[in-house]
């Protein structure tokens, strides 16, 4: 074995998934502050109403970028889940 104690690795192992954990969150925010704003990802498809590029569906979900009352808005493809657009929303649902 080696010549670690016990509650050190553990906390060590502890602590290095737990920084795994927040690079994956932290890169997943990145990738959805740089989605397209709605006018430009419909210019860059060609498209007049939004739809998915990967699977051409056309139902969509919206999410908060930071909560879920958050005016900054996330689309995704229902379907495929794939992230599409972000908008601004002006007045609170």
């Amino acid at each position: 074995m080696s010549n670690v104690p016990l509650p050190i690795l553990v906390a060590a192992i502890f602590l290095f998934g737990c920084l795994a954990v927040l690079h994956v969150h932290r890169r997943q925010q990145d990738a959805q502050r740089d989605l397209p704003q709605r006018d430009e990802y419909l210019a860059a498809h060609r498209q007049q109403t939004p739809a998915c590029v990967r699977c051409a569906s056309t139902d969509t979900r919206e999410f908060g970028l930071h909560e879920g009352d958050d005016v900054q808005r996330i689309v995704a493809c229902k379907k495929c889940d794939k992230l599409m657009y972000r908008y601004r929303r002006t007045a609170a649902a």
